[in-house]
């Protein structure tokens, strides 16, 4: 089954176009803030252009690629806008990445500089030494640690903002090294009005920036409020003491963040007893990870605002969301965004039934243009008639509600019945003392596959492993019900805020 809406046809604008109009609208009116500095929309766009001023003087030419490593502070955002006015590819990379996938990551895309941020990060210092970098007065940017590297010929410069390349994002592949996947300008303009839109941003909307600029969050977060004339204020790593604080005195209208960063919100706001009744929340969105219901439920109440439960990925986005005019259950992500389309596919690529369980096939307006010199990983995600499978299992309802079952790579298979872990973390989270977990399948000597449960209790709350499974045989078919539970008191955590279940797993395996 298909749902299918035309999709919106391109603009001429280029992502740096949005700045540029609020600069003439409202240049007095704040747009990027970090710590104690504050840009207004006329200081972004004069600081960009005289960021790229810098990057020309480093060398940088149009189509050469731009490493640029940082926490979320202004200079990552500088930096990718003045590469896109030079017509080079910024590249950002997340300043906690482990020094040696900084190296592994150099000739994915071959670049000509890399600019290391000002940052209490020991893996960015360790990957600054191994690369020979300078410490440089990049301007408006600040002091940067930059190295020119020997690289190979420009890529094309191309007029057509659909075909001319804006960012490259690395994906977070569970396996193997991460791809490079490269967005147009059109793509982040789609991306960024889209999300304007179904945000609700606005002129004067004040935004949270803990989600990374170096994953497709961060990247949403900031192309929508720079479309809505927002401003967005970033705090390098998530600080969820200082999030509450501001949603507490009423300085945030706006929040976008992985359901592990609302639990530890939620967490702390009852753990300390914060009063947030002053708070001016307008509009709160989740993505990245399965939606918990008990925790949408606890959000809802502290906030007094609907939790909307979106959907995308690195390769499409935005896909889908639910809207805050009615309830969901918790599997669903809602319906199709503007210029989105969906399909849900069996497994000899036939569309599958109204209600029945398949792949979820996308399209979108931040539809990637394909992984950088990789054409093999491009042709295994992209199917014919520009469909990206998202190796998501889905159900697509007659009227187009989208629920999500599962990741296709991680459905267990226990005894001949499929098992999707999003079903038992959910059933694990609505245990009072929970706070969140991970499910794993780990492969037995006779093929089948056993479910293992990784448990974080609460804050102060300890859990029993006999309570927990006798909670889980109420909610849960027997098949279900995870043979081993570890209690942990913190589960590893990614750059966004996402359970690493990768780590966890080889520490099993490991064990």
């Amino acid at each position: 089954m298909s749902a299918m809406p035309n999709l919106t046809t391109t603009t001429g604008e280029r992502a740096f176009d949005l700045v540029r109009r609020w600069a003439q609208d409202t240049p007095d009116a704040a747009a990027l803030l970090s710590g104690s500095s504050s840009l207004s929309y006329a200081d972004l766009e004069r600081a960009v252009g005289e960021t790229a001023r810098f990057l020309t003087e480093q060398g940088a030419r149009a189509g050469d690629r731009i490493f640029i490593v940082a926490e979320n502070d202004l200079v990552a955002p500088l930096m990718m806008f003045a590469a896109q006015v030079l017509d080079a590819w910024p590249c950002i990379v997340n300043a906690r990445v482990a020094a040696t996938e900084m190296e592994a990551l150099l000739p994915v895309v071959d670049p000509r500089l890399v600019i290391i941020a000002p940052t209490p990060s020991r893996e960015a210092a360790t990957f600054s030494g191994r690369v020979g970098t300078t410490v440089v007065d990049a301007g408006a940017a600040g002091e940067v640690s930059v190295a020119t590297l020997r690289c190979g010929e420009p890529e094309p410069v191309k007029q057509d903002p659909a075909e001319q390349t804006a960012l490259i994002l690395f994906t977070s592949g569970t396996t193997g090294l991460p791809k490079a996947v490269m967005l147009s300008h059109a793509a982040l303009v789609g991306i960024g009005r889209t999300l304007a839109q179904v945000r609700q941003v606005r002129a004067g909307g004040r935004y949270d920036g803990g989600s990374p600029l170096s994953h497709v969050m961060g990247i949403s977060t900031l192309m929508s409020s720079m479309a809505g004339g927002a401003s967005l204020s970033f705090t390098g790593r998530v600080n969820v003491p200082d999030v509450v604080q501001r949603i507490a005195d009423g300085s945030l209208t706006h929040l976008s963040f992985v359901p592990t960063v609302y639990a530890r919100i939620v967490d702390h706001i009852l753990t300390e007893g914060v009063d947030i009744s002053r708070s001016r929340l307008e509009y709160i969105s989740s993505g990245g990870a399965p939606l918990d219901p008990t925790l949408k439920a606890a959000i809802e109440r502290l906030f007094r605002v609907r939790l909307v439960n979106g959907y995308g990925m690195t390769e499409c986005c935005p896909v889908a969301r639910t809207k805050p005019d009615r309830d969901y259950d918790h599997d669903s992500i809602g319906y199709a965004e503007p210029g989105a389309a969906v399909r849900v596919v069996r497994e000899d690529g036939s569309d599958a039934a109204a209600g029945e369980t398949g792949e979820l096939w996308a399209q979108a307006l931040g539809m990637m243009q394909g992984y950088y010199r990789n054409p093999q990983a491009t042709s295994e995600a992209l199917r014919d008639g520009g469909w990206i499978a998202t190796g998501d299992l889905a159900t697509l309802a007659e009227d187009g509600e989208i629920r999500i079952v599962g990741r296709k790579k991680e459905m267990i298979i226990r005894s001949g019945f499929n098992v999707y872990p999003a079903e038992v973390e959910a059933a694990i989270n609505r245990h009072a003392g929970v706070l969140q977990s991970a499910v794993l399948g780990v492969k037995r000597p006779d093929g089948n596959e056993e479910v293992v449960a990784f448990v974080q209790p609460r804050q102060d709350l300890e859990v029993a492993e006999d309570d927990l499974l006798r909670h889980l045989r109420a909610e849960l078919a027997p098949y279900k019900i995870p043979t081993r539970v570890f209690m942990r008191e913190a589960l590893p955590l990614g750059s966004t805020g996402k359970i690493l279940k990768r780590q966890l797993l080889d520490e099993l395996l490991a064990g």
